[in-house]
């Protein structure tokens, strides 16, 4: 192996490390505040009806991370598929 060719290989691992890392972190965070979310988890200990979540903060911050998720994952399909068959990788400035 070149030179050239390990460090492909070291940034394309980094890289792929720090998304799995990435997504482990946010995506443990976003199920566990989704899941607090949804089942008013403060409000069902207490019974107060000040420790209430609103409806709409209950059921739309989850929401917005799906979005968020599937756009994401969309997004990074799309670009795996076109680097497969990307005409200008071997271009030099």
């Amino acid at each position: 192996m070149t030179e050239e060719e390990t460090s492909k290989v070291g940034s394309s691992l980094g890289q792929i490390l720090v998304l799995m890392g990435l997504i482990l972190v946010y995506g443990g965070g976003s199920v566990f505040l989704c899941w607090e979310l949804i089942t008013d988890g403060k409000f069902a200990e207490t019974g107060d009806m000040n420790d209430k979540i609103p409806l709409y903060i209950r059921f739309g911050i989850p929401t917005l991370f799906v979005g968020f998720g599937i756009l994401f994952f969309t997004v990074l399909f799309q670009r795996l598929k076109v680097a497969k068959t990307d005409k200008y990788t071997d271009v030099q400035i």
